[in-house]
Parts: C-alpha cells; sequence; structure tokens
C-alpha cells in the first residue's frame, strides 16, 4: 500500500489582541516620525537659506554702504596705514592748533558722528578725526585694544599724516581713558584735553562686564546685525540704536542721508576688534585710577547731564584729576551722552574760547 502519510498541516496560531495592537500602531508612529523629520528638516534648510542669504546681502551692501559714507565725507577723507592695517580719518581747516577727535567705543561712524562739530572747530583750527581699528571705515586688528595700543596707533597716524603735536585731545566717551595714558605717558604731546563727555575711572566701569558677547562678531559677519538694524529701523521696536536715533533726531544738522548711513553702519561695528576692546574697558579703567592732570595742563570736560544720572561718580571722577583749577574745570551741559550731535555750536564756542584762554598758538 502507498505511504498514507502526508504532510504536516502548517497551522497558524491566531494572533493575540496585544500583538495585533502592535502591528497596526507601528504605522501611525513610523507615519509621526517621518512628518517630524520632514518638519525638522524643512525648519533647518530655511534657517540655513535665511543665513546665506542674509550673509550674501551684508558682504554685497557693506561695500556699497562703505563708498556712500566716503562719498558723504567728500575730500576730507582719507586712509593711513598702521600696522599694516588701513586707518580712516579726516582732516578739516588748517589752523595752528591740531585738535584730534577721538571716539567713543563701539560709535559706528566717528567721522560722521563728530562732523557738525567738527566743521566748526575747523573755522579756526586743524581738525583731525581718527576712527580706531574697528569702527566706522578702518580696518580691524588683532592687537591688543589696551589704551597704550590705541594711543600708539593714533600717535602714528597723526605722523603718517604729517602732524606733530603738541596736540588738543578731544575724547569722548572711553576716549577719555586713552587721552588720560597719553597725557600720562606722553605729555610732551598734549597740548591741552577738552573731554566731551569723556570717561573716568568709576568704581562702577572699573569691575564693569563687556556689553556685548563675543559671539556677536560672528552674528555680525553673517549679517544678522544688519538685519536686526533694518528691522529696527522700520519699526522702532528693538531699540538697538535708540541712543543714537534720539541723539541724532535732536539735531538739526544731520541730513536723512547721513543717519541712515550712520544707523546702517552699525551693520559692520559690533566686530571681533572692536567687542575686544569692550572687553578690555574694565582693565583700561582701571590702569587710570589715581591719574591725575599735570598742573600745566590745560583741561576742560563739557560734561551731559545724563551721565551724572546714569552714573553718580561721573562729575566727582573728573574733579578728581584737577591739579589747578585755574587752569582745569569742570563744565556741565544739559542734553545727552552724545552732546556734540544736538550742541556742537555751543561745545565749539567753549572749546575755542577756552583755548584762546589757556593754549598759545604752535
Amino acid at each position: 500500500m502507498g505511504d498514507t502519510r502526508g504532510t504536516d498541516p502548517i497551522v497558524v496560531e491566531p494572533q493575540s489582541q496585544e500583538q495585533v495592537g502592535d502591528s497596526t500602531g507601528r504605522k501611525p508612529r513610523r507615519r509621526f516620525l517621518r512628518v517630524v523629520r520632514w518638519i525638522c528638516v524643512s525648519v533647518l534648510a530655511i534657517v540655513v537659506g535665511a543665513v546665506a542669504i542674509s550673509t550674501i546681502n551684508h558682504r554685497w551692501q557693506t561695500p556699497r554702504d562703505k563708498q556712500a559714507i566716503e562719498a558723504l565725507i567728500g575730500p576730507s577723507h582719507r586712509y593711513v596705514e598702521v600696522d599694516g592695517h588701513r586707518m580712516s580719518v579726516a582732516i578739516q581747516g588748517s589752523g595752528p592748533r591740531t585738535i584730534v577727535l577721538m571716539p567713543g567705543l563701539g560709535t559706528p561712524e566717528p567721522i560722521l558722528d563728530f562732523a557738525p562739530l567738527a566743521r566748526r572747530l575747523a573755522e579756526a583750527n586743524t581738525v583731525v578725526t581718527v576712527e580706531n581699528f574697528g569702527l566706522g571705515l578702518s580696518d580691524g586688528t588683532d592687537a591688543p585694544r589696551t589704551s597704550e595700543a590705541i594711543v600708539d596707533e593714533t600717535r602714528s597716524a597723526l605722523s603718517a599724516l604729517g602732524l606733530n603735536g603738541p596736540y588738543v585731545l578731544m575724547p569722548h566717551s572711553l576716549s577719555g581713558l586713552y587721552a588720560m595714558w597719553w597725557v600720562t605717558n606722553h605729555p610732551d604731546e598734549v597740548a591741552a584735553v577738552v573731554g566731551v563727555d569723556d570717561e573716568r575711572y568709576t568704581s562702577e566701569l572699573a569691575e564693569g562686564a563687556p556689553e556685548w558677547p563675543g559671539w556677536m562678531s560672528t552674528v555680525t559677519a553673517l549679517g544678522g546685525v544688519r538685519d536686526l538694524i533694518y528691522l529696527d529701523m522700520n519699526t522702532d521696536y528693538l531699540g538697538l540704536a535708540a541712543d543714537y536715533r534720539e541723539s541724532l533726531g535732536d539735531a538739526a544738522e544731520y541730513t536723512p542721508e547721513q543717519q541712515e548711513l550712520y544707523l546702517r553702519s552699525y551693520s559692520w561695528v559690533l566686530n571681533s576688534t572692536m567687542l575686544a576692546e569692550t572687553a578690555h574697558e574694565a582693565e583700561n579703567v582701571r590702569g587710570v585710577e589715581g591719574a591725575t592732570l599735570p598742573p600745566t595742563m590745560p583741561a576742560m570736560s563739557i560734561l551731559a547731564s545724563s551721565s551724572l544720572t546714569a552714573d553718580p561718580e561721573w562729575e566727582s571722577s573728573h574733579r578728581a584729576a584737577i591739579t589747578n583749577p585755574s587752569i582745569q574745570r569742570v563744565e556741565i551741559l544739559d542734553g545727552h551722552h552724545y552732546l556734540f550731535h544736538a550742541n556742537a555750536s555751543e561745545i565749539a564756542d567753549m572749546t575755542q574760547q577756552f583755548l584762546d584762554e589757556h593754549v598759545q598758538h604752535r
């Protein structure tokens, strides 16, 4: 008889309810994960694309903005080479005294900043506006941002221009520290100091932390600050340049074009050089602690009333540096830290009268 054994029947065991649930549950989860992955990739692509567009626009627009500023400044503008880098300066007038206008920390465009004051002072003096490395149209540098280095760079620029001292130093804000260092270490090169709300040693400044983090230089290089400034100029929402806008707005002498270019120059001023200077501020403040003016040095500090409110030591720190009240004094004007925007005429008149009284012609 033939073999009656058949193949064993295939037995299919029924799935449990839990197994069925696992199988059907995986599909929605996989779909969900695919959707999340797609959203993440899309968002990343949008961010990368936006950064790329911002960077390209910034690199395209910055040189055009700088060319527009050069054209606006006109023939008084030039470049000098200092330590292998280009430093931007402006020279106006041909008077017997040389006044050196020294900008504050992070001033976006110092030559435009000082323009109305420089124009008035140039009626009777030779006026030089120096844009420190990292500011305005000047190059950046890796050199330390100490008072000594910044003063030496300014001295080199003046020498390259063929201008010899003694100079009348006219510092604003942070440059007051550099002027005091200059007076202390090279007094024979300084004929007088006329500060415009210039900085001195105060305990708050000596302990201060940098206002801007170092990574802002990367944001600047990628065009992020330009985008924020553009947004701010059109919405006035962020207040990034509120001080400048308010101060410039109080001055009738800045044309709309000047104001716009001035604010747009903020797009590149938060660079590594300027941020390094910010990081050195407290050190540079401590470097002039206890410093006083030489008794034979004519000096006048014109202080803004708003700064006296912001820092209780502001006025006393200036008075503490006086050693000869007959030729050294402190004056207070009602106004903003950027006094020379709205008070250029008054400051120029005060300065000229003071120099005529106390500083002989060369």
